[in-house]
């Protein structure tokens, strides 16, 4: 790739002219400006951006990091960034870790190589100390994030534990008392949480806790098939099933559908997230919805007050927001059977 210094010698001008052709200084004449954007296409020069923000301080872009984009949860999450961003004048780069530290520390790297002015940080694994050195180089919010307060940083959570007991309650008050789990991968704290809150329903309810009518899914549809195939195949099956996401629930769905379950008549369904799937299955799926879009809003709103803060030296008080969750009532969920 070539360098700054390789154009000026291309074009027999200063390095200094260069930078003032690159970044419109209308002090150069017609006849350098000609010269360097020439040599420019002949070297297919590529102005090195992190090198150019050193000066102003400020690269307007923006890092967002998520788990998976394949889930569809995720994408509206980014959008509603992506809008905010959009609206202050920023650029988003979108940052897919596949739920790996190795490869969430490689993107986090590339960011601050990028020189980001903020980073948002979803569902993170590293430590609490390498957020705090990364909050050295840029602002940070965190979302999803149920660690004890980190200091300077932002936190914007889903209430998991009222909306699992919301899902609980409408399964009890159906009647329903064999009522399966199927959690996500429980290095997520926001899965540990909604699992706490099954097992802390089930207490209050004074209904023993089965183990085995506990199974660990991965937040993919393939887990929620395998599970309830499990689940299914036991002496004495659930009559319902709680699923920690959507895409669990719509392949539970379909291990029922294969042995001939008419849901919700022999099995009744709850998934978490609402994606856009949910409503457009057969039966349609009552779930938790999560305010995905505002996830995605709040965080950006709360990165660029941060970001101004540092800009202005002032003090910034951060915050932790938990946004509610709402039951949506569609047609998996029926009376259990006596």
């Amino acid at each position: 790739m070539a360098t700054m210094k390789e154009v000026a010698a291309e074009a027999g001008v200063s390095l200094g002219t260069v930078s003032n052709v690159l970044n419109n200084h209308p002090s150069v004449t017609e006849e350098s400006r000609k010269k360097v954007l020439e040599a420019v296409q002949r070297l297919k020069y590529r102005p090195n951006i992190t090198a150019r923000t050193l000066k102003t301080k400020a690269s307007k872009s923006l890092g967002l990091l998520i788990p998976d984009i394949t889930n569809p949860f995720y994408p509206e999450v980014a959008r509603g960034a992506e809008d905010v961003a959009k609206r202050y004048g920023y650029s988003l780069f979108l940052c897919n870790n596949d739920r790996s530290i190795e490869k969430e520390r490689e993107y986090i790297n590339i960011l601050i190589e990028k020189n980001v002015d903020g980073m948002i940080l979803v569902k993170p694994s590293i430590s609490s100390d390498e957020i705090q050195e990364i909050r050295k180089q840029c602002a940070v919010v965190l979302v999803d994030m149920y660690d004890a307060e980190i200091p300077g940083c932002d936190i914007i959570n889903v209430d998991d534990r009222g909306g699992t007991l919301k899902a609980m309650d409408l399964l009890y008050e159906s009647g329903h008392r064999r009522i399966a789990f199927i959690s996500g991968l429980l290095e997520s704290k926001s899965s540990r949480c909604r699992q706490e809150a099954y097992v802390e329903f089930l207490t209050r309810q004074h209904i023993p806790v089965d183990e085995r009518l506990i199974k660990r899914g991965s937040y993919d549809w393939f887990s929620g098939y395998k599970c309830t195939t499990e689940l299914l195949r036991g002496v004495d099956p659930p009559t319902a099933i709680f699923a920690a996401n959507d895409l669990m629930a719509l392949g539970a769905m379909k291990a029922a559908r294969e042995r001939q379950l008419v849901i919700p008549h022999q099995l009744s369904l709850v998934g978490f997230d609402d994606v856009d799937m949910a409503s457009l299955c057969t039966p349609q799926l009552t779930t938790v919805r999560q305010p995905k879009y505002e996830l995605g809003t709040m965080g950006a709103e709360a990165l660029v007050e941060q970001m101004l803060a540092i800009e202005k030296k002032a003090a910034h008080q951060p915050e932790t927001v938990v946004l509610d969750t709402d039951l949506i009532i569609r047609e998996s969920v029926g009376y259990a059977k006596r």
